[in-house]
């Protein structure tokens, strides 16, 4: 693909080619730029600070600073305090004069290194700094030699720049505070499109098929064409659901037409025969046929919108309703009916979904429990690990072991005749599994303490609120 000279600045390779180079250079600045800011190494004097000092000597030996040096005379407070001031050394024994007690160490070292240069040197000790050697001429009997060095003060600002140089985690923290905007700024260019592309996502997983424009209008080029696609992709997801709706639509519409049809004829056979048995079958046989339609298009739109209308809703909601007409239900059929609710404050947990569905899906179990138990159920609500669990018990005939994982498949029915008999058609469970697969839970079914079936749904609380 190929890009503008406008849009090649906001692509992503761009951006981390620039910044990389960009880094680098002034690293290399910095770096290369240490030698003419540390005044602590030995440097020649520039062309302006030899012909000054040049000054200085002639000022010095006008001002009788040299002879009054040779002549032991002890430094005045004035002079200790003088921006600049000569000391002299004596090649022969390398003697030092006119330097405090504690100055003279530095000056051996200065002289140590400078003695053989052939140019005048500089180096800073803390705030004082030697410049020299300059070579003078004394006449006398004796005809020393000797060799003179100039003492100067530092400024302080200079100081705090040679303190820098001196401690490596110094310099290398003032690394990491020049590089650190650059690294901000390119780490939030990169991250913050990819949070909005993560947003989106989970939005999308929750069944939230709009699409986010800010996807395709905010990042480096190679983000936008991502976002673009997601986009993309959103709205042909959008377009696949919304047409098999319309397909599920056509297909209740097709199958209840011959249905209806079907009702009316037998309507008009019992008013023309009476009852009789056959004529019955039939009904019954037709009424299972269309609660049979009934679920088998609710399964359907469940799959296609498991994840419209969700909501945060408290836990109670769940089987408050469920468990109060239940427990009203087996009253009057004397069946005991237990809850057991382990929650110490059920108000304080919350779950993100699709309320109606989770509460028919409660309530499916529970029906289904008062449909086969004997005359005890057993209702558990408890938290564990940030899931709630609702748990059913019954002491109904239960099931084999076998039939555990099969009861939650469309259309399975354990036993043929015990189905007719109570009118299912082997897609309750099934509804139950898929609503629950939908909202990342899980339901299973188990062995009873109380001698019958045991129904465990498993679903992760909303931790987010």
């Amino acid at each position: 693909m190929s890009f503008t000279k406008e849009n090649l600045f906001n692509t992503l390779s761009f951006r981390i080619f620039a910044f990389f180079w960009l880094t680098f250079s002034l690293l290399s600045i910095l770096i290369f730029s240490i030698p003419y800011f540390d005044s602590r190494i030995y440097s020649e004097l520039t062309e302006s600070e030899l012909s000054t000092y040049q000054q200085e000597i002639i000022t010095s030996i006008r001002n009788n600073h040299i002879s009054r040096i040779l002549a032991g005379v002890p430094l005045s407070r004035v002079d200790r305090l003088d921006s600049v001031r000569p000391v002299l050394v004596d090649e022969s024994d390398n003697n030092i004069m006119g330097a405090t007690p504690s100055e003279i160490p530095l000056l051996n070292q200065f002289v140590y290194h400078a003695g053989g240069a052939t140019k005048p040197l500089k180096k800073v000790f803390g705030d004082l700094r030697v410049v020299g050697p300059f070579t003078i001429h004394l006449g006398g009997e004796e005809q020393k030699s000797y060799t003179l060095y100039f003492l100067d003060r530092v400024n302080s600002q200079k100081e705090i720049v040679s303190f820098i140089f001196a401690n490596p985690v110094i310099l290398v923290l003032l690394l990491i505070i020049i590089s650190t905007p650059l690294l901000w700024w390119l780490a939030r260019s990169i991250g913050k499109p990819i949070k909005n592309l993560q947003i989106s996502a989970k939005a999308v997983a929750l069944g939230n098929l709009q699409a986010n424009k800010e996807l395709e209008t905010k990042g480096s080029i190679e983000l936008r064409q991502v976002g673009r696609s997601f986009n993309q992709m959103t709205a042909s997801l959008q377009e696949l659901l919304s047409s098999q709706q319309v397909l599920l639509s056509s297909i209740s519409h097709e199958l209840r037409t011959p249905l209806t049809r079907l009702q009316l004829a037998l309507a008009l056979l019992r008013r023309r025969l009476g009852e009789i048995p056959e004529i019955q079958r039939i009904e019954n046989e037709a009424e299972r046929l269309d609660k049979m339609i009934n679920d088998v298009l609710l399964l359907s739109r469940q799959q296609l919108n498991s994840h419209s209308e969700r909501e945060i809703f408290p836990v109670l909601e769940l089987w408050e309703d469920v468990f109060s007409d239940a427990s009203f239900e087996a009253e009057q059929r004397k069946i005991k009916f237990t809850i057991k609710q382990k929650l110490a404050y059920p108000k304080n947990y919350y779950m993100n979904g699709n309320k109606a569905l989770l509460i028919s899906a409660v309530e499916n179990i529970v029906r289904n429990a008062l449909k086969y138990t004997q005359n005890h159920i057993q209702a558990s609500i408890f938290v564990r690990n940030k899931e709630l669990f609702i748990v059913i018990d019954d002491n109904g005939e239960g099931l084999s072991e076998t039939e555990y994982d099969k009861i939650f498949k469309p259309f399975y029915r354990v036993d043929e005749s015990r189905t007719r008999e109570r009118g299912g058609t082997g897609l309750g469970l099934a509804i139950v599994a898929n609503v629950i697969k939908e909202h990342h839970g899980k339901v299973w079914a188990e062995a009873s303490f109380l001698g019958g079936l045991c129904v465990t749904i498993r679903l992760p609380l909303w931790i987010s609120r």
